[in-house]
């Protein structure tokens, strides 16, 4: 249909859910899309669709999934700590050796 061009509707669904582009081989596809649906419940997986040129061998693959967000503990505090570093004894900082 000549002139006809795509626009949102009010009686469209909203989309919701974290939506990705991947790149690559049919085989490394699969295995992020396995990795991808263990994080979360696949909602849309459109068509592989080839590509060209110097990225012969590789197509392009849409999803979108649902995630939930998962919440972590809190990391108990260890016994002795400085912000996550590790302090390190300098014997001539604490006797003034170095001035």
């Amino acid at each position: 249909m000549a002139g006809f061009r795509d626009r949102p509707s009010m009686r469209d669904a909203a989309l919701s859910g974290l939506e990705i582009w991947l790149a690559g081989t049919p085989t490394e596809l699969d295995a992020a899309t396995r990795a991808l649906t263990a994080a979360g419940r696949l909602a849309w997986q459109g068509p592989r669709r080839p590509m060209t040129g110097t990225d012969a061998g590789r197509a392009r693959l849409y999803l979108r999934l649902t995630v939930t967000p998962a919440r972590r503990g809190v990391r108990p505090a260890s016994p002795v700590s400085d912000g996550g570093g590790t302090v390190l004894p300098f014997p001539d900082r604490l006797s003034g050796g170095m001035a």
